[in-house]
């Protein structure tokens, strides 16, 4: 029966001793998005209310929209630089929403959002806070968008 050949199929791939089987050790897991491929990458900053407390930030009462650069994207395994001038290197999880179209200036409220969404990926926001929150006048630009400080994916 169909079900059959379907275990089947799928125990010849992870068969080690199967011709097309690839170790884990060869593969490279690579961003779920090629960076070349980003228009943009917009963010949210300080959207919960914890994060705040513990940069001691005051809750925002509108979103905080920062970027980061399509370079920012890495693979999951991926190497995360430290930047020589940063003394202040840190980290959070991210809920990523790719957006799969382009997405009217204005639409309608109504209108099927969800017909814009391409997918989900998880996202590091890589940061160097000192940079980011000390530094550059508090600008977030030079903290955010490092080369690999957004690691993204499977």
């Amino acid at each position: 029966d169909d079900m059959t050949q379907v275990e089947e199929i799928i125990s010849s791939c992870i068969d080690a001793t199967h011709p097309a089987y690839i170790s884990p050790e060869e593969c490279q897991v690579l961003s779920p998005l090629e960076p070349s491929s980003v228009g943009k990458l917009i963010c949210i900053g300080m959207n919960y209310v914890d994060h705040c407390t513990e940069q001691n930030f005051p809750i925002p009462k509108e979103p905080i929209i920062f970027n980061k650069f399509p370079s920012s994207i890495a693979g999951p395994g991926d190497p995360i630089p430290k930047d020589v001038t940063t003394e202040k290197l840190d980290f959070e999880v991210e809920l990523g929403v790719v957006i799969g179209k382009t997405v009217p200036r204005f639409t309608e409220q109504g209108e099927d959002t969800m017909d814009y969404v391409g997918g989900y990926t998880v996202i590091h926001d890589v940061s160097a806070r000192d940079w980011q929150l000390e530094k550059n006048g508090n600008q977030w630009l030079l903290g955010k968008t490092v080369d690999s400080y957004a690691p993204m994916g499977p």
